[in-house]
């Protein structure tokens, strides 16, 4: 393998490299579980199938990189300006997320009026203000917004408690933080374990809750916060001196999941595979180069990663068992794979194209407005 770049690099790179193919594999690893739960239905699928094709690893990844993402790009507006702005940061969330989020319950409104879904409006108050990983969920086609919620959980709880740790100024605010972010992967496995064994209230016992993923969002968190630190850097040699050791711990640990379910996931597995994705995720990023970087940073699975959230918004309608009425028989070629993925991707084509990307631009000329706007306004306060 290649020598990998110092950790400082990642921090100037304008986009990190890998993560986009990271996006790609975490979706593929939705789908597939989503389609081989469909398959199950009339065809018996050994467990050795749910473990290769992990769904939850594959929104666990898309935790992982998203604490380690959003902290990481905190981090450097901290270094380059000396301040977070939280009203630029909460901007770009909401121009990142709203559009195409509105854009799908938009249309499941709309099929619910045509008679092809059932409506509940609590499910569509819940999706909408993001608090649906805390409800009983009626409407089949919203089930999936639990784990969105849960990331605008966190974007609404980390930034604040990051600014408040930077209060220290260098090294040490950056290590205050992922002392919280370590707290709560130590205290989570405790959580998990009395919520659901011991918890009567449903929101609580719930395994989508905020509170039972917390940890998968903090690996993120401390991987961007700790990388450089010598303490870190030395775990991580030791973690990746074969390139292959975190992927083989996550489909170890995937395995067990699948064979003892529960009994291994709340206490042990989400901690086992967090870790293992937090180190090959920092490899990944750190070797661009490698074999393995460069089918992550490949065009097509680049793209693939670029699309992955209008992917996710719309792949449950296609993969649900329930969804038949919504296509009818005319349709129903869509329902089934691989006709169920071709369609998937289209849409999620249209969605970024039609949707997403003109909210990014917009997202664009509205900071920069704003940028000139306090530039301008700087200067005619400035004393002559």
């Amino acid at each position: 393998m290649p020598v990998e770049p110092g950790p400082s690099r990642t921090a100037s790179i304008p986009r990190i490299p890998s993560l986009d193919g990271l996006r790609a594999l975490s979706i593929f690893l939705v789908l597939a579980l989503h389609t081989l739960q469909r398959f199950s239905l009339s065809h018996h699928v050994g467990f050795m199938w749910y473990a290769i094709f992990d769904g939850a690893t594959g929104v666990h990844i898309f935790f992982v990189i998203s604490g380690y993402l959003i902290t990481s790009l905190l981090l450097n507006e901290q270094q380059k300006r000396g301040s977070i702005s939280m009203r630029g940061f909460y901007l770009r969330r909401a121009m990142r997320i709203l559009p195409p989020l509105y854009a799908y319950v938009a249309v499941m409104v709309l099929l619910g009026w045509a008679g092809r879904l059932v409506l509940n409006r609590v499910d569509i108050l819940s999706a909408l203000f993001f608090v649906h990983n805390y409800i009983s969920v009626v409407m089949w086609s919203l089930e999936h917004f639990w784990s969105l919620s849960t990331e605008e959980q966190f974007y609404l709880i980390w930034p604040a408690v990051l600014l408040f740790c930077l209060r220290k100024r260098g090294v040490a605010g950056r290590l205050a933080a992922g002392k919280i972010a370590l707290a709560v992967i130590l205290v989570s496995p405790f959580v998990r374990v009395y919520c659901y064994r011991f918890a009567a209230n449903t929101y609580v016992h719930d395994p989508y809750g905020f509170h039972y993923n917390a940890d998968c969002l903090m690996f993120g968190c401390i991987v961007a916060l700790l990388q450089g630190t010598p303490r870190f850097e030395r775990v991580y040699a030791f973690a990746t001196r074969i390139w292959w050791i975190p992927p083989a711990v996550i489909l170890l640990s995937d395995t067990l999941q699948a064979r003892f379910l529960n009994y291994w996931q709340m206490p042990f597995g989400f901690t086992v595979c967090g870790t293992g994705i937090a180190f090959f995720l920092l490899w990944c990023v750190r070797n661009p180069t490698s074999a393995v970087g460069r089918i992550l940073n490949a065009r097509p699975i680049v793209h693939i990663g670029v699309l992955s959230y209008s992917i996710y918004l719309w792949q449950t309608l296609f993969l649900n068992y329930d969804n038949v009425p919504v296509f009818g028989q005319s349709l129903k070629l869509l329902t089934i794979f691989p006709f169920s993925w071709l369609a998937i991707l289209a849409v999620a084509e249209l969605s970024f194209y039609l949707v997403e990307r003109p909210s990014l631009h917009l997202r664009n000329r509205l900071i920069r407005g704003f940028h000139l706007y306090a530039s301008r306004r700087q200067r005619t306060e400035t004393p002559q």
